[in-house]
C-alpha cells in the first residue's frame, strides 16, 4: 500500500540561505567545548622542575616559556560552502609539544593525534560539546522558524 508523504522544503531552504546566523550559534558552542577541554589539559600537562642554565660569563640565559603557558585557541574557521561548518582549535605552541593540537568541528574531531594529555581533555569534554552544539541548534532554529 503506497504512502503520500507531504514535505514542505521551505523551511529547508531559508536555513541554507541564513547559515551564517546558525554557524554564529555553533561557533559559540564550539568555543566553550574547546576552552573547556583546554582548561581540562592543563592538570594533565607535564611540569619540569624550571633550572636555571648560566652562560660561561655566569648570566642566567633567556629561557622560553613553560609548555603549560603556551596554550592557545585557533578559530572560528568556517567553511561556507555546500557543506556548511564551524572550526575552533586549541593546542600547545612549544617545541617540546611538537604538533600537539586538536579541535572540534561541530559533529566530529578534525585532528586526531596520537593519545596524549590534550586528547584525554577532549575527551572529557565531549559530552558537553554535544550539549552545547544541541542547544545551539534548537535555539536557532526556534529564532527562525516561531511557533505558530
Amino acid at each position: 500500500m503506497p504512502v503520500r508523504v507531504k514535505l514542505d522544503l521551505r523551511p529547508l531552504l531559508k536555513l541554507r540561505q541564513q547559515p551564517e546566523r546558525v554557524l554564529g550559534r555553533l561557533e559559540k558552542a564550539c568555543y566553550a567545548t574547546v576552552r573547556h577541554a583546554l582548561d581540562l589539559s592543563l592538570f594533565d600537562v607535564p611540569r619540569g622542575d624550571r633550572t636555571p642554565e648560566y652562560d660561561e660569563h655566569g648570566n642566567e640565559k633567556p629561557s622560553e616559556r613553560p609548555l603549560a603557558e603556551t596554550g592557545f585557541l585557533d578559530g572560528p574557521e568556517y567553511r561556507m560552502d555546500r557543506r556548511l561548518s564551524v572550526t575552533w582549535v586549541a593546542g600547545y605552541a612549544h617545541h617540546a609539544a611538537g604538533a600537539i593540537h586538536e579541535g572540534v568541528h561541530w559533529d566530529r574531531d578534525i585532528v586526531n593525534p596520537e593519545p596524549h594529555f590534550l586528547k584525554k581533555a577532549f575527551r572529557r569534554s565531549r559530552t558537553i560539546g554535544r550539549k552545547g552544539m544541541k542547544a545551539a541548534i534548537e535555539q536557532a532554529l526556534k529564532e527562525l522558524f516561531p511557533p505558530k
